[in-house]
């Protein structure tokens, strides 16, 4: 008899280690992390831009600050205030892009695979007039990245909207508020430079 009992204590150990109803502390145990659908090469080349997180661009919108090199050659024809605004940014212009990322589908119908692509990217700017008084320029009008790199142009990635914003129609109305409170340029204090950074500030 005394020796049962330990057998059967035994058995006891091992098939409530066996059981499939033994409960764990772990919550994690049988739970796989589901990777985020692939980008395409278009976004591929956003992700690559300065300051995009690591895991690069999720779905949504997205905006970049656009700075276009200093060239004097493009001077030509523009007034001395332009010029010195130019020389104190050290860039010929600055405008605001927004980039749309969509979750899409390619393959065969029975072997679909999503996959994250490029939607609308749109830019926003401000010009002067002869009278130096600031105006809106593009409003929305279509990007194009590749014309950019071949301009080589910088651009920093500033942050992912989704609350207010979700589409870059709706960035065409803090666009105009900026201009109708901002009505004369200044080289230093009101240019193309904080036209960019004071919209984006207002954008959520």
């Amino acid at each position: 008899m005394q020796i049962i009992k330990p057998l059967f204590a035994f058995f006891c150990a091992q098939l409530a280690i066996a059981s499939p109803i033994t409960t764990t502390d772990d919550h994690s145990v049988g739970l796989t992390e589901r990777a985020p659908p692939p980008p395409s090469d278009a976004l591929k080349k956003w992700n690559d831009e300065k300051g995009v997180p690591g895991g690069g661009l999720t779905e949504g919108l997205h905006v970049f600050k656009a700075k276009y090199p200093r060239n004097e050659v493009k001077d030509q024809g523009l007034s001395d205030l332009l010029k010195e605004a130019r020389n104190f940014l050290d860039a010929n212009h600055y405008v605001l892009v927004s980039v749309e990322v969509k979750q899409k589908e390619r393959g065969p119908p029975k072997k679909k695979e999503k996959y994250l692509d490029v939607g609308d990217v749109k830019f926003f700017d401000i010009a002067v007039d002869k009278d130096n008084k600031v105006k809106s320029n593009k409003e929305g009008a279509t990007y194009n990245f590749a014309r950019a790199e071949e301009d080589k142009v910088e651009h920093q990635y500033i942050k992912k909207l989704g609350g207010k914003v979700k589409s870059f129609t709706q960035i065409t109305p803090v666009a105009k508020e900026y201009v109708s409170e901002h009505e004369t340029y200044d080289p230093k204090t009101n240019n193309c430079m904080t036209f960019v950074d004071e919209v984006a500030k207002d954008l959520s």
